[in-house]
């Protein structure tokens, strides 16, 4: 399947390829869409891309602010009802380098590839905190600024904007 940014540029591919027991994952980015962090990890989920009311499949407007791209996918894939972090749409983050390139691999039993065609891939503009920020009243946790800090922190790990998209095909 191809990645592409909100103008329809190609920024990478993904192969799922079902072994015995698990799926081999591989992701290949060629370039970031410009005035995305590079040097930096990035979020990488499965999106449930499932509801006709939001669209089908990677829609977006490059003329239209960041936050707008490819809603079209609905929330992450999460047919268990998890927590982030735990998701099987949840994937490992992909370290983008200073050319905009970055290289995955990884297995997981947490699906097959037949599971998710259909679903949408989405590269995020921010680092995924995979939930996982200590919040409490503790010295050693921290306090949350806002109740909508700790809404995105559940809802998407944070990790900001959709800057890439693909549908999973057979």
């Amino acid at each position: 399947m191809v990645l592409r940014d909100a103008a329809g540029q190609w920024v990478g591919r993904a192969h799922f390829r079902g072994m015995r027991g698990y799926t081999k994952v591989r992701v290949v980015l060629h370039r970031i869409p410009d005035g995305f962090a590079r040097s930096d990890f990035h979020g990488l989920h499965l999106h449930a891309n499932d509801d006709p009311a939001n669209g089908e499949g990677c829609l977006a407007d490059p003329n239209q602010p960041p936050a707008t791209w490819f809603l079209s996918a609905d929330g992450h894939f999460n047919p268990s009802d998890s927590t982030h972090g735990d998701r099987t749409g949840d994937m490992p983050s992909p370290y983008v380098m200073a050319d905009g390139s970055a290289k995955l691999s990884f297995a997981t039993d947490a699906f097959r590839p037949r599971d998710v065609v259909g679903r949408a891939l989405i590269l995020h503009a921010k680092r995924n905190n995979f939930g996982n920020v200590p919040v409490g009243d503790a010295p050693d946790e921290y306090t949350p600024n806002s109740p909508e800090a700790v809404t995105e922190t559940a809802d998407t790990g944070n990790s900001g904007d959709r800057i890439a998209c693909g549908v999973v095909r057979r």
